[in-house]
This record gives C-alpha cells, structure tokens and sequence, in this order.
C-alpha cells in the first residue's frame, strides 16, 4: 500500500510540475520606461533627429550616460525605484552653438506601484508622472502625453524644437 501512494505522489507531483510550467514564456517587455521623442515645433506631427546630443541623469549611484554625441530621434529615460524625481540632462554637442545655450534639463517626479502581470512575467513598477519640468534653452516646449508610465512602447513625452530649414 505504501508503495502505491508513493507512486501515486510522485505522478502527482510530475502533473502539477507540467500544468505549473506555461509554454509561452514571458514574451512581453517587463520595463515601464518612458520614451521620449523629437519633434519640430512648426510642424508638431513631424519627427526630427537631433544630432551629436548627451544625455545623463543628475544624482545618479551608477553610470547614468544614456546617449554620447548621438544622432537620434527618440530615447528611452528609465525612471529610479525608491525615489520620487529622476533628473536627465540634455547636452547639444553642436559646434554652432552658444555654450549659454547648450545645456536642458528633464525633471520627473512621480510615485511607483507594482503591477502583477502574470505567472509568467511576475510583477513589474509602473510609474505616475505627478509633475513634470523641462528647461527651454534649446528646448521650446515639451509635452507629457501620458501620465502613467507602463511597460506599452508608446511615446510618453514630445519634446520641441525650432528647426532650421536648409537652403
């Protein structure tokens, strides 16, 4: 009789191990990261690449350098946990510019809370933009176009700029 319901645990056992194990994985982005675009402030619907740009965090443990002299037209700005602010500076690393002029910076402040997604994925913070500051030396304006930051790759904030039109 023993022996039976040994047998019998262990199938059991090998059953809940195979039911508990999902096939799919977790195939979705688990960051809740904002993303940030370039826009032109004469034609808000048109994207624009800013060229030889720096962007870092202010106050950061570890390296913060997110982007080095690139030429981008978006970037992703990840938000700390256990904080409330997260601070980027924005650096325009092009050599016709008044140095006065050079310099922006994004403020985020927010709260974070944890959202279950599934037995697969776990939990992952999502964040609520409570208020959000921007400098306008180069910049002209910036738009938050979503307060809640989840983990959807989706344009949370617009930033403008004034751009020149070549000859």
């Amino acid at each position: 009789m023993g022996k039976i319901l040994d047998i019998i645990l262990v199938v059991f056992l090998l059953g809940i191990g195979f039911v508990s194990c999902g096939d799919d994985g977790c195939m979705e982005n688990r960051s809740s990261i904002p993303l940030i675009a370039f826009y032109s402030d004469a034609d808000t619907t048109q994207r624009v690449a800013i060229d030889s740009l720096t962007v870092w965090g202010i106050g950061q443990i570890n390296d913060s350098l997110l982007l080095d002299t690139a030429s981008v037209n978006q970037f992703m700005a990840p938000l700390r946990d256990g904080v409330d602010t997260t601070k980027y500076v924005l650096r325009y690393d092009q050599e016709n510019l008044n140095p006065r002029y050079k310099f922006d910076t994004l403020t985020f402040v927010y709260h974070s809370y944890v959202k279950f997604e599934s037995a697969e994925c776990g939990a992952m913070f999502n964040y609520v933009i409570d208020d959000f500051r921007y400098t306008t030396h180069q910049l002209v304006s910036a738009t938050l176009l979503t307060k809640e930051i989840d983990n959807l790759n989706i344009e949370n904030v617009k930033l403008f700029y004034h751009v020149e039109e070549a000859e």
